[in-house]
């Protein structure tokens, strides 16, 4: 679901989704803006007839009925989207707060015209008087109403507020690794895809990690102990990235390391550095209080080839890291198109 259209079109629907929420049951808030703006897109067959199904049953929408049609068309929008859309609800709000806050301002003044004018009247002929009192109660009233609509306006600014800061934390948890803090293979993806696309002609290099007899960890100290391997295998990646590199957890007790502006020579320093810290590591077992330190990893290093996919980019410095295992392990092995040194 995208949002590429022209301001003019937008701020049509804009205007229209406002109108359609006016007229309901429900509150204004994000999540009835959403139904109502893709309603008046027209580009939303299928919620378009479920609402008219609704309206035609019930009349108006309320706030289960909306929250339905949301969760059955809507919910499944990306983060992006949703981003946009709430910033653009955001902002409609912003704009009709303000316009109420001035109406309100403006009304209050004419009330107290009004009221004066009335009280002229009222010493000069008391049946026109008696109207213009009227008139002033109407005033009053529709002040109160713009009052109450400007504090309901306000409400939804603060929540609105509070969804842009659950969805950049839906966003980022969505490419984190839960257990490491790291990125998760599918932020990983797409950030190596941005890479390639933005700096075709720079030094790319990719470090690909695997924990050695990750399994034998695990069969002889116990599952808690791996994760504690994992973490701190990931903690040395995190030092080491620093905030020009994209470090995570790849899958398993594998890591990857994207480079950037990085040679391949200084990729392979890196790379050794990696597995002399991790080497170093010693880690307490919580059932036997034994430190234990026989911790090793494997790497694969390679640099980034002009024009070839990321398919082939991950799989030869893969590659690299299946010669480091075969060899050995402990060690990083260095592998382009030409040559491998380990």
């Amino acid at each position: 679901m995208q949002y590429e259209i022209s301001k003019e079109k937008s701020a049509e629907y804009l205007r229209q989704a406002i109108h359609h929420m006016s007229m309901q049951d429900a509150a204004f808030h994000p999540v009835s803006y959403a139904v109502w703006y893709e309603y008046s897109s027209g580009e939303h067959q299928r919620l378009i007839e479920e609402v008219n199904t609704l309206i035609e049953k019930e009349k108006k929408l309320n706030e289960k009925s909306t929250t339905d049609v949301f969760n059955k068309h809507i919910a499944s929008i990306d983060p992006d989207s949703a981003k946009v859309l709430v910033e653009r609800f955001n902002q409609v709000v912003t704009d009709i707060s303000t316009s109420t806050a001035k109406a309100g301002q403006d009304s209050t003044q004419f009330s107290k015209a009004l009221n004066a004018w009335s009280e002229e009247i009222q010493q000069l002929d008391a049946r026109l008087g008696a109207q213009l009192g009227s008139l002033v109660s109407e005033t009053v009233h529709m002040q109160s109403s713009m009052h109450q609509l400007q504090q309901k306006l306000e409400s939804s600014l603060h929540e609105i507020d509070e969804l842009k800061h659950e969805i950049i934390k839906a966003k980022q948890e969505a490419i984190s690794d839960g257990l490491t803090g790291l990125m998760n293979r599918k932020g990983f993806d797409v950030t190596l895809k941005e890479c390639l696309e933005n700096q075709p002609q720079e030094d790319v290099c990719l470090v690909i990690a695997d924990i050695d007899f990750f399994k034998k960890v695990n069969d002889s100290y116990g599952h808690l102990f791996g994760d504690k391997v994992i973490q701190a295998v990931a903690n040395v990646l995190k030092k080491i990235s620093g905030d020009f590199n994209t470090a995570a957890r790849y899958g398993g007790e594998e890591f990857v390391l994207l480079l950037p502006h990085t040679t391949i020579e200084a990729a392979k320093e890196i790379a050794e550095n990696i597995r002399r810290q991790v080497a170093a590591i010693s880690i307490k077992n919580s059932v036997t209080q034994r430190l234990i330190s026989n911790i090793t990893i494997s790497l694969g290093v390679t640099t980034y080839q002009p024009g070839e996919t990321s398919h082939s980019f991950i799989a030869r410095a893969d590659q690299a890291l299946y010669t480091s295992k075969a060899h050995g392990r402990n060690k990083v092995t260095l592998l382009t198109q030409d040559f491998a040194t380990a």
